[in-house]
């Protein structure tokens, strides 16, 4: 194991898949979650959340300590992977993005299923996209982009990215933004026909099972209120927005002021930290263990998919 990550971090998880939940790009099983906590158990103490989130208060945390972080408030988690942590007598840290609790369809997590259920592979669906975009008015900004872009150097703190992935979510991000980007993919849907109240019923989370999780002693904390995928794109305003609705509605649901954070797609800058301490959120996680810790509102995260790629070495 290498010194630098011999560091108080997470380890974080989005997507799981059984018989009702979709295997799409990046989802585990109930049985890899269990093989993930025990091979990392081997090197690390896993604590419960609030246990964890006391010592980073505190700042005691050893560098030998982890928690579980799961973000997006996605349903799959509570049914497939809450019961493998009760079985492990572990509570883990949720952040979640409000919007989808409350009645919202977001479509970060709508594209997701889509090119997962209506596609053989995800290249099939990139291909389809690039497709659509040659024959959009946004063919030629997307071209003259991609003709200095080096797959291999964007989104480097995140090596189980294929060049297919990273070019994708350059083109996503950097060149189409997020109104354009919904344009193009909305046209893709409606070219399946598809019917969004039923493709939407299996995604997210409910009010009751975010307050059912709390009650658990799980740590519920922020992820933003609609998931941006470049937060710190948007100027001070709207950043403030996406974070003031997200505090209030949790606020709400749960009784009590959530005081953790998550950066959705580790998108964040000064203005954001700003903006997270003015809420008094006292502990965040950024995406990676690329840098040290430089605030409090910084803590590293290991994505599973690099530990599952050390356990099959």
């Amino acid at each position: 194991m290498k010194t630098s990550d011999l560091r108080p971090h997470g380890i974080m998880f989005h997507h799981f898949h059984n018989e009702k939940h979709i295997q799409g790009q990046g989802a585990i099983s109930a049985d890899e979650l269990a093989q993930i906590i025990e091979f990392y158990q081997q090197s690390h103490r896993i604590l419960p959340a609030r246990e964890w989130l006391e010592k980073a208060n505190q700042g005691t945390l050893d560098d030998h300590e982890a928690c579980l972080t799961f973000d997006d408030a996605l349903l799959c988690q509570y049914e497939v992977a809450l019961p493998v942590l009760q079985h492990f007598n572990l509570t883990a840290f949720w952040f979640v993005y409000s919007s989808v609790i409350t009645g919202g369809n977001e479509k970060l997590e709508i594209y997701r299923k889509f090119r997962t259920v209506c596609f053989e592979t995800i290249n099939d669906f990139y291909r389809c996209f690039y497709k659509t975009i040659c024959e959009s008015p946004y063919q030629s900004a997307v071209a003259t982009a991609l003709k200095g872009f080096i797959p291999e150097e964007y989104l480097k703190q995140f090596p189980f990215y294929t060049e297919p992935d990273r070019q994708f979510r350059f083109v996503r991000d950097q060149v189409l933004g997020p109104n354009i980007y919904t344009e193009v993919l909305d046209q893709m849907m409606q070219a399946e026909k598809i019917d969004l109240p039923e493709f939407t019923s299996d995604l997210w989370m409910n009010e009751q099972q975010v307050i059912d999780l709390h009650a658990q002693q799980h740590v519920i904390g922020l992820h933003s209120h609609t998931h941006p995928t470049a937060l710190s794109a948007l100027d001070a305003d709207g950043q403030r927005v996406e974070y003031q609705t997200n505090f209030e509605t949790l606020n709400r649901i749960l009784r009590v002021a959530p005081d953790t954070v998550s950066h959705p797609c580790n998108s964040y800058n000064a203005e954001t930290l700003k903006i997270l301490r003015d809420l008094q959120i006292k502990v965040g996680f950024r995406s990676n263990m690329a840098e040290q810790q430089i605030s409090q509102l910084e803590f590293p995260r290991e994505d599973h998919a690099n530990i599952m790629e050390k356990m099959a070495a």
